[in-house]
């Protein structure tokens, strides 16, 4: 799950409502249904060959548990509620867990979205991309989650002053070659 939410930089209930049928293994996407969406619009995200390698061993495992690999992809092996479909809760309540048992107190299932997101602007995607893939309508939203150090900016200025500078330099250059 953790890798999946981070994949696809999906919102809790996203994931949660995930169904094998939205997975084309293929080519690595999921396809995230208009009505399982905030924005209630459809899209597609990718996951990658990690995400592939513990999907295919997921339904593996699902099936010896339930016989059955269709449906809602995520299911309940408590004794309470067996074979249910996990809710918003359930994935709140493991991630609480894994942030507990790593001492990270300020982890939540929005992080992982976060993350994706910030790595997406680190990878030189443009914002509408990143809108697009998050599936924000309004890019201050989107903005709302890239999370850039000072350093990083820092680097990236310099990058972009360089190849101005040369640019105008080339510029000056060919002023002073014309007669």
């Amino acid at each position: 799950m953790v890798t999946l939410a981070y994949d696809g930089a999906l919102r809790r209930e996203e994931l949660v409502q995930l169904d094998v049928e939205d997975f084309e293994p293929a080519h690595r996407l999921i396809h995230l249904r208009a009505e399982t969406t905030k924005s209630q619009r459809a899209r597609e995200v990718a996951f990658g060959s990690t995400s592939s390698q513990l999907f295919v061993a997921y339904l593996r495992e699902r099936r010896a548990l339930f016989g059955r690999i269709d449906g809602p992809l995520f299911r309940s092996v408590s004794n309470r509620n067996y074979g249910a479909p996990l809710g918003p809760s359930s994935w709140s309540k493991t991630v609480e867990h894994i942030a507990r048992s790593a001492g990270a107190a300020r982890v939540s299932t929005h992080t992982f979205r976060h993350l994706r997101l910030t790595d997406l602007a680190r990878a030189d995607w443009t914002l509408d991309q990143i809108a697009q893939y998050a599936g924000h309508r309004d890019l201050a939203t989107t903005m709302r989650y890239i999370h850039l150090s000072g350093r990083e900016l820092a680097a990236r200025f310099y990058r972009a002053n360089t190849t101005i500078h040369a640019d105008r330099e080339r510029l000056l250059a060919a002023l002073l070659e014309e007669p």
